[in-house]
């Protein structure tokens, strides 16, 4: 895997030396944009990974609240395009399929030529901010937009013209919200939002209630049980804080599966352990907004869970808690690497606090 990540370093390197050679340098300032003339801005966020698109959510509010007179299109990666269909600040979503476009070219130089004809005047190129994504900033160049927002480093200030220095002490999400707030004065901790439709929310938890004939107020705790390489907790700690739950309080557990957790989840005791699988993000939406408490290691849905305003309790392997993880009092718990039965009481220990409460 190291030697992986090291030729693909390199090979990017060598990619982007050969690239300057064609691509114009022209650089501005901030200052050199007035925010309330600007009207057409484009985010081009082709990472397929879900927790780095909702840890990019604050970045759509705050461009909204920098360019109060701007539409808000973007470009956007295929597998992740369900998670913003209905973010108020966003307009037109442009789907760009990776797999699609390798297969057929000439759809995506048509979704560029679409992209293109919008005279877009700024750009947001929405990659990692420790690392940029070539594809990513290429796409952004290819715009056309005159100002070229994004972060440097990396390769990353090839493709952009307005150029922003992250700091590897905030947050992830915060993070990607500096990418605009440096036009204004604007707080820069807007948190992840995702939108679920409350009908459908409401209809989920009435089916929960007839399924599992739950009684009355019984509060439910979503257990996600994936994750992935070292961040992958050994899915035995999840039985065992689901056992405890379900004997030491009064809440309702499930474990919940991904795709990637299915050879697990056929090998679950489904009489022992109330167990569901998803292998789409819009049921994954309405599922976890129907739990009172989401446990889960650092993942996607752990993002997802914060973003829909629900209880967390985030479970991490490893030193990254302070930019990927949530520690709001009374309602975003952290579990830090340590002994796995310390962990474990943890977990327990938050959890009964609420039965204390609710009770």
């Amino acid at each position: 895997m190291k030697v992986l990540k090291s030729a693909e370093r390199s090979g990017k390197k060598l990619l982007i030396s050969l690239i300057k050679f064609f691509i114009k340098q022209d650089n501005y300032s901030t200052s050199e944009i007035d925010s309330t003339e600007v009207t057409r801005i484009i985010i081009v966020h082709l990472d397929r990974k879900v927790g780095n698109l909702i840890l990019s959510t604050p970045l759509f509010e705050a461009t909204k609240i920098v360019f109060p007179n701007a539409i808000i299109d973007i470009v956007i990666a295929s597998p992740v395009k369900v998670l913003i269909e209905s973010n108020p600040f966003i307009t037109n979503i442009y789907e760009f399929n990776h797999t699609g476009f390798i297969r057929n070219p000439f759809k995506l130089f048509s979704l560029l030529s679409t992209v293109r004809k919008n005279n877009y005047q700024v750009a947001i190129e929405s990659s990692n901010p420790s690392g940029t994504s070539f594809l990513n900033g290429f796409v952004t160049y290819l715009t056309k937009a005159k100002y070229r927002i994004g972060f440097i480093g990396d390769g990353g200030e090839l493709f952009t013209n307005i150029h922003i220095i992250p700091d590897k002490n905030d947050h992830y999400f915060v993070s990607k919200q500096k990418l605009v707030t440096p036009f204004s004065n604007i707080n820069s901790e807007i948190k992840p939002k995702i939108f679920a439709d409350k009908n459908e929310v409401n209809k989920l938890k009435q089916e929960l209630d007839i399924r599992y004939r739950l009684i009355p107020n019984q509060k439910i705790i979503g257990l996600w049980v994936g994750a992935r390489d070292r961040k992958k907790w050994d899915i035995e700690n999840f039985y065992s804080i689901y056992n405890k739950l379900k004997i030491e309080t009064g809440y309702f557990p499930i474990l919940l599966f991904g795709i990637e957790e299915n050879n697990l989840f056929q090998t679950t005791d489904k009489i022992k352990y109330n167990s569901i699988s998803f292998n789409d993000l819009k049921k994954l939406k309405n599922f976890i907004s129907c739990c009172d408490i989401f446990i889960s290691g650092d993942t996607g849905p752990l993002h997802y869970a914060y973003a829909l305003d629900v209880t967390t309790i985030g479970i991490f392997l490893q030193d990254n808690y302070s930019t990927y993880g949530y520690n709001t009092k009374g309602k975003n718990f952290l579990i830090k690497p340590g002994k796995t039965e310390v962990m474990i009481e943890e977990v327990v220990r938050i959890c009964k606090s609420f039965v204390t409460e609710y009770e």
